[in-house]
């Protein structure tokens, strides 16, 4: 009997202690939560999370993730993706049942209940050598958590955990290491709160990079700009590069100015800075493995001198001191510049538009003369700029030249236009004197040692040359038109004599003229897909200087043969030269339709 009673009690016993069990298995649900961006695209990678506290997981590619054993109960779902957004949703779970629920990713919002995470630093960009100090920080922030109660750990998939720091009061969690291993690490950063939520973020990060060397004050010097910089102190070394940022110290206009292959040369000089505002210079290092790395970055103001924020309409030199007169036609004004210290020395505001301009001497000193289209040739003191005297030619003037023995000669626009439209007048009384020519506003030159003038005509087509010769009382004694009347080019905006008076030059072709009554052509200074701008000469015209528009060069040709054997590379692109003994003075452009220019030396 009382075994019986024994066994009764066991099965008792048992079917309590299972039905306990069955009760507790069916508590809880189960929950799968799908991500998506934009309403449909699954999202992998996204912590999801609940509130209140229970659960926290991570989507698959797929965009999903199985959150199990959630206690029965209504639940706000959360889910993140890191430097992206968050979004939630709110479901019911049932005991021994299986919710779903799906999330849409609203970028740019970033709200729940898990601590949100920004890298501060490293920057993503930087890479380091093995050894160097690497600084990390981050700014966390939680809705409930104090910053100081964020439990934050610091790893590298390489070298494991780094740092435990808790962060400030303001959240920034930082901490500076030397002990990163050689190769590319994943650093992540996880910060957890006190519901026992957590997110994270990586950066990757190089200790493969060279040692770091460093780029000192570059140094500006007669136009060139020299570079040194610090010695690389490993021995894997392979090359210094050294660049160059233009167009104001764009990364998008990089150019490699040299490579040196000597670990002890530590110095580079940039023989033709561009005629900018401001340019940028970096070394690139690179090692044995073939990583390199930048060093610091400098910045140099006007690299290659003095820059005008304008094209000047005509330019004319001092006869014997280091000066240039420029004519800023647009903005009215006449600019003395030193063309040795690069720099402006003085300037003065012009009346009227002003017209091809001449420098001389007609015993008053040295004078600038200024055609302009209110009827009146300014004259002006080369040494002050203050206006001398002006001559009344009561017409639009257009050109001016002088001859240094009192007379000034002027294309002027008369009505009817043949009325004598190249007239002369005295320095002395501003009295005209005679007139002559065939043609209104011609362009005007005198030759070199003769009281002779040569024109080429800037409103008729085809376009003409005309010749004058001028008595010693500045009467026209001479006037002879050309043959040929457009069988060959001519510009009057390029245009020049030679030094010796011999020919004539003119046009982005390079035709050339003899400087005489005859006017005759001789052919075309050897170009090819070269485009002349302006031209310059030895003293006795054996040699033709040729600056050329579309290359920044100053081309060598050779008069009578007009052939061309060699070039000068400029910083710019010129647009007018002036030889003065052993150097050419250009006026040059930083590219082809700038309208920045700037003037340069070129040492022959």
């Amino acid at each position: 009997m009382k075994k019986i009673s024994f066994l009764f009690l066991l099965v008792i016993i048992a079917f309590v202690g299972c039905s306990k069990d069955d009760s507790e298995a069916t508590t809880a649900g189960d929950l799968n939560v799908r991500v998506v961006l934009n309403g449909n695209q699954p999202v992998g990678n996204a912590v999801v999370y609940t509130n209140p506290p229970s659960k926290q997981g991570t989507t698959d590619d797929f965009g999903s993730v199985l959150l199990t054993d959630l206690e029965k109960g209504s639940y706000e779902i959360f889910a993140s993706l890191e430097n992206v957004g968050s979004g939630k949703s709110v479901v019911n779970i049932q005991t021994g049942e299986l919710s779903e629920t799906i999330i849409n990713i609203i970028p740019g919002i970033n709200e729940g209940l898990a601590p949100v995470i920004q890298i501060v630093l490293p920057a993503t960009s930087t890479e380091y050598s093995e050894g160097e100090d690497i600084t990390f920080s981050a700014n966390i922030i939680d809705d409930e958590t104090p910053n100081q109660d964020l439990k934050v750990i610091w790893e590298s998939d390489v070298d494991g955990e780094l740092n435990t720091n808790s962060p400030d009061v303001n959240g920034n969690a930082t901490f500076t290491t030397n002990t990163l291993s050689r190769g590319i690490h994943q650093i992540t950063i996880t910060a957890e709160d006190s519901d026992g939520y957590s997110s994270s973020a990586s950066i990757e990060v190089s200790t493969l990079s060279p040692s770091t060397i460093t780029l000192l004050e570059p140094i500006k010097n007669e136009g060139k700009v020299l570079l040194e910089w610090t010695e690389y102190p490993n021995s894997d070394f392979l090359k210094y590069e050294i660049y160059r940022s233009n167009g104001n110290c764009s990364e998008f206009n990089q150019e490699l100015l040299g490579t040196i292959s000597e670990k002890e040369t530590l110095n580079f000089t940039d023989e033709l800075p561009p005629l900018e505002f401001q340019v940028c210079y970096f070394i690139k290092v690179t090692n044995n493995e073939n990583n390199s790395r930048n060093s610091n970055q400098e910045t140099v103001d006007t690299p290659g001198g003095h820059v005008f924020n304008f094209e000047p309409y005509d330019m004319l030199k001092h006869p014997t001191e280091d000066y240039i007169y420029l004519i800023d036609q647009a903005g009215q004004k006449l600019i003395k510049f030193d063309y040795i210290n690069l720099e402006v020395v003085n300037e003065t505001n012009l009346q009227g538009t002003i017209g091809y301009s001449d420098i001389g001497d007609n015993g008053y000193g040295v004078e600038i003369y200024t055609p302009s289209d209110n009827g009146y040739i300014y004259v002006y003191n080369a040494d002050n700029l203050s206006l001398t005297t002006s001559i009344n030619t009561g017409l639009k003037t257009a050109s001016v030249v002088t001859n240094g023995l009192g007379h000034v000669i002027a294309s002027v626009e008369p009505s009817p236009w043949w009325e004598q439209p190249i007239r002369t007048y005295s320095r002395e009384s501003g009295i005209h004197i005679d007139g002559n020519g065939d043609h209104e506003r011609d362009r005007l030159r005198m030759i070199p040692g003769r009281n002779e003038v040569i024109s080429i005509t800037t409103t008729v087509s085809p376009v003409d040359m005309e010749y004058f010769k001028i008595g010693s009382t500045g009467e026209i004694e001479i006037h002879q038109d050309d043959q040929y009347h457009g069988d060959y080019p001519l510009n009057p905006r390029i245009f020049r004599v030679s030094d010796d008076g011999t020919y004539s030059i003119t046009s982005e072709d390079g035709a050339v003229y003899l400087a005489n009554s005859s006017m005759e052509y001789k052919g075309q200074l050897q170009h090819g897909t070269l485009r002349f701008s302006d031209f310059a000469f030895s003293d006795d015209g054996a040699i033709i200087y040729a600056a050329t528009s579309n290359r920044k060069s100053i081309q060598i040709g050779h008069y009578p043969s007009l052939t061309r054997d060699d070039e000068f590379l400029t910083k710019g692109f010129p647009i007018l030269i002036i030889r003065d003994g052993d150097k050419i003075i250009s006026l040059s452009k930083a590219s082809e339709n700038a309208i920045n220019t700037g003037i340069e030396i070129i040492q022959l």
